[in-house]
């Protein structure tokens, strides 16, 4: 869990505070399964006060390791997302029931920054723009060698449709 003295901030309108800090993927309850996160998890920018609530902006980024959703790889690349969150105090009227909130002068902002980055991840990946896959009859890697396999089969429930092709 990661909380902040918001305290000195509570006291002006206008007051804020800077945020740069580096975190272990644990401290924002992210296990491995569900990111697979190489190192640490660099967190930075503010939580100012805005009148009645607390606005976090952070920015949020880590290295993953990921699997090419091509050829299989295993690649490490850095993911990243922008933080926009606003915290009202405990007790406050008219305020949602998934709203963030805050009691005393703590506020928790693990749970905002492990939904970010978590929302982040693509859900397909790609170890290179220009990806070549495995070959689906061989399995040879086409980023390594080029393969002759016949890749050209129909379904045989579409095959009579191949005389209305004309090449």
């Amino acid at each position: 869990m990661i909380k902040i003295n918001v305290a000195e901030i509570k006291k002006h309108l206008t007051g804020k505070k800077l945020l740069q800090f580096d975190a272990e993927p644990a401290e924002l309850d992210i296990a491995e399964t569900d990111l697979p996160v190489s190192g640490l998890v660099h967190v930075e920018g503010e939580i100012s006060n805005v009148g009645d609530v607390l606005l976090l902006k952070v920015h949020v980024s880590a290295t993953v390791n990921r699997s090419c959703s091509r050829c299989l790889k295993e690649f490490a690349a850095e993911s990243s997302a922008d933080v926009l969150e606003k915290y009202y105090p405990s007790g406050s009227q008219g305020v949602e029931n998934d709203a963030y909130v805050y009691e005393a002068d703590q506020v928790d902002i693990t749970e905002p920054l492990r939904e970010s980055l978590l929302l982040a991840e693509p859900l397909r990946v790609l170890c290179k723009e220009d990806c070549l896959g495995i070959c689906p009859v061989c399995g040879a890697d086409r980023n390594v060698q080029p393969c002759r396999c016949d890749t050209s089969t129909v379904d045989p429930r579409l095959a009579a449709l191949k005389q209305f092709i004309k090449y």
